[in-house]
């Protein structure tokens, strides 16, 4: 399991870092209808790197806590409120991003051929 949560943490390190530093802009289509999509301009994919950045944050946070510690204890209050602020931070900055983001027509969509 721990092997898992350093993948995870990697991911959400490296790809928060990709976002904030190359800020690309990229459509990210929806799920239910992949004809539509959110344009996620610069701005927006630096607003989600940062939101990567702090779910890596708190699972850092975590993970020395609970593993990399001498004594294995549940954290207290001060440990407890530092991971729901970077928790806020992030689902925050998601919601900002979300927002920023235009919704429209998804150019990269090629329809089925049968569908044609």
């Amino acid at each position: 399991m721990r092997s898992m949560q350093v993948v995870m943490l990697t991911l959400c390190l490296l790809g928060g870092l990709y976002l904030l530093t190359q800020a690309p802009a990229f459509f990210m289509p929806a799920r239910g209808n992949p004809a539509l999509a959110h344009y996620f301009s610069p701005g927006a994919s630096r607003l989600l790197g940062g939101a990567l950045l702090a779910m890596a944050a708190a699972g850092v946070l975590y993970m020395r806590a609970m593993y990399y510690r001498a004594r294995r204890q549940l954290p207290g209050p001060r440990e407890q409120r530092g991971y729901f602020a970077l928790l806020v931070v992030a689902l925050a900055l998601f919601a900002a991003a979300l927002g920023v983001a235009e919704p429209g027509a998804n150019p990269e969509y090629r329809p089925p051929l049968d569908a044609r």
